[in-house]
């Protein structure tokens, strides 16, 4: 599957839509940082990533792991506009015995690649993840997704630290900045300067995206 703007730009709204209708059905979520990433995801599953939804764990598959593990809304979304399950699973969004809990959940939900939680563990399990793939000799990516926010976490930084001393090129970050965490904007809480210039510091290739949608 090659990428098309056309195909991302429709699957983006889809996410958009599968994000409100799994957050209206459990009356409470996190919406906003889950709409933020919508058009990342559509971009990442339109062609970009090598994923298979009729094989969820198939051996050469990219992997994603979404870092900021309470805007899980937003990746079953995705998952579900692409059919890895049933789009009308999403109205069991956290409730018991659903196959979507609150945080993404790799035993639980088809398409999920790495459990996440606690803010920044997802940036270790991403260098981890994409670290062995490297060490394997395979040419798959892997893909995450952290906050702004989340960056305040100092694991997010020793898990960069590790990525460029071991060159893993094969992983991608993408950061969300919307300016927003939960007790306020990034810049009242702890301000993060440049984020480009902070990974490039590290040794990373940084590119600003002036307009994430």
């Amino acid at each position: 599957m090659e990428f098309d703007k056309k195909s991302a730009d429709r699957l983006a709204v889809q996410i958009r839509k599968n994000i409100l209708r799994a957050i209206a059905s459990k009356g409470t979520g996190h919406v906003g940082g889950s709409l933020s990433i919508a058009d990342t995801l559509a971009v990442l599953y339109s062609g970009v990533m090598n994923v298979d939804p009729k094989d969820p764990q198939k051996k050469d598959r990219d992997y994603i792991v979404m870092s900021k593990g309470h805007c899980g809304p937003a990746m079953y979304a995705a998952l579900a506009a692409r059919g890895f399950f049933p789009e009308d699973v999403l109205e069991t969004l956290n409730q018991n015995n659903t196959i979507l809990p609150s945080h993404t959940d790799r035993n639980k939900t088809p398409g999920v690649d790495v459990t996440t939680g606690s803010l920044g563990q997802g940036a270790s399990l991403a260098a981890g993840v994409a670290f062995a793939d490297q060490i394997n000799g395979q040419g798959t990516y892997t893909y995450l997704i952290l906050g702004d926010g989340e960056l305040d976490e100092g694991q997010v930084w020793e898990s960069v630290l590790f990525a460029a001393h071991h060159n893993i090129c094969h992983m991608i970050t993408l950061v969300d900045a919307n300016g927003k965490q939960l007790d306020g904007t990034t810049d009242e809480v702890c301000r993060l300067g440049s984020i480009e210039n902070k990974f490039e510091s590290f040794g990373y290739h940084a590119i600003s995206v002036a307009n994430g949608n």
